[in-house]
């Protein structure tokens, strides 16, 4: 991090808006992985005590963007091909297609409205070639989904690993080499989810959470019994 350096703090909210400054900072690429995190030299920057920064610095190893071992250093976290193929990608797909098959049911018109906001989202940051919008759009209409089916504790579950898929796509993965295919996935899938059937749904997000990881080279994703 030699050539990044964190703004001063205010004190109102301190814990949460470090939190949210790190965080920042490591899904934008300013802290990449493997960079080191040291207690005293952040609070220096920010102007504040080494207590809310370790604070954040907890919230955000449980989120799984850091990394630390006793007497060692806290660093940004790094996680290999195989940690995304055999974990965050199956992960994803066995809680979106349940998010599908117990919740698509339940969806709304407001609801397909919503996620309409995003699939236009991922358009207009396609055309003006914002591989950040594209990202916070995708993620975006992917959580939706799973608010959208009720299921909270699958949510639950989401959240926990909602960072780490953000930060693949950002650091990790070389996608969205082909960005209007990907608007394009996004479209076809919200009508298929508006006629409100389930099985093509499900078979179109397999197909889509395959293309977007396709890059990685994994093996193809075994059908669903």
């Amino acid at each position: 991090m030699d050539n990044f350096s964190f703004k001063e703090q205010k004190p109102t909210s301190l814990r949460h808006r470090i939190t949210d400054d790190i965080r920042n900072a490591i899904l934008n690429g300013q802290l990449k992985p493997g960079d080191k995190l040291r207690e005293s030299a952040i609070a220096k920057e920010m102007g504040v005590s080494r207590g809310p920064i370790r604070e954040a610095m907890r919230t955000l190893e449980q989120e799984g963007l850091l990394h630390s071992s006793p007497y060692k250093e806290t660093v940004v976290a790094e996680f290999s091909q195989e940690e995304v193929i055999e974990v965050l990608i199956p992960i994803r797909l066995t809680i979106e297609l349940f998010a599908i098959r117990s919740g698509l049911s339940q969806m709304t018109d407001a609801d397909f409205a919503h996620m309409q906001t995003f699939v236009d989202g991922i358009r207009e940051a396609v055309e003006r070639e914002d591989p950040a919008g594209i990202v916070n759009n995708d993620i975006a209409f992917h959580e939706y989904i799973i608010q959208a089916s009720r299921a909270s504790n699958v949510m639950n579950i989401w959240s926990s690993i909602v960072n780490r898929i953000r930060l693949h796509f950002f650091i990790q993965n070389p996608m969205y080499s082909d960005p209007r295919q990907i608007y394009e996935e996004h479209d076809i899938l919200l009508q298929a989810m508006r006629a409100k059937d389930i099985e093509l749904a499900c078979r179109l997000m397999k197909a889509h959470i395959h293309d977007e990881n396709v890059a990685l080279l994994q093996p193809a994703l075994p059908d669903d019994k």
